[in-house]
């Protein structure tokens, strides 16, 4: 495992396709996709607690920031909404999380994963992430190996 004491950063060159596409389209994506991630929490209510909530999970090191809120038993772009809750960390932080490397108590205790806000939705979050197995979650094989492929990118040149 990678020295948590030592965290590589996004190089700014490679984070400029990612400024291409508008922020807006970005958050868009990502609540489609942690919709399907996390449909069984979902149906079951165990994200209720964010309905009208914002969070805004800010990536560091790439510049970019997505708020998300919860309507209609939905994640969905907030779209400019002030935020109740920011987690803020970098790729590789993030990147450690999905890949199951890492858990979120790990990343928010050693502070990689910073909270701001209200603090009991963020711990309320972190809990839940930390009740899911990653290996659990519907996530493609290939998208598993996509950000294990990242993880050792980072962990060789960066």
């Amino acid at each position: 495992m990678y020295a948590v004491s030592r965290r590589p950063l996004m190089p700014k060159a490679l984070t400029l396709p990612l400024k291409i596409l508008p922020v807006k389209a970005h958050g868009l994506i990502l609540s489609a996709l942690l919709n399907r991630v996390f449909r069984i929490q979902l149906a079951e209510g165990e994200l209720d607690f964010l309905e009208a909530r914002v969070v805004q999970i800010k990536v560091s090191d790439a510049a970019l920031r997505y708020a998300l809120t919860m309507q209609n038993g939905r994640l969905t772009e907030a779209g400019g909404q002030p935020a109740d809750l920011t987690i803020s960390g970098s790729v590789y932080d993030y990147l450690l999380l999905i890949a199951g490397r890492e858990d979120p108590d790990t990343l928010f205790f050693q502070r990689h994963l910073v909270m701001d806000g209200d603090t009991g939705l963020g711990v309320h979050l972190k809990n839940m992430l930390a009740a899911v197995e990653p290996e659990e979650l519907p996530i493609p094989r290939e998208f598993r190996a996509m950000v294990e492929r990242g993880l050792q990118l980072y962990e060789r040149v960066l």
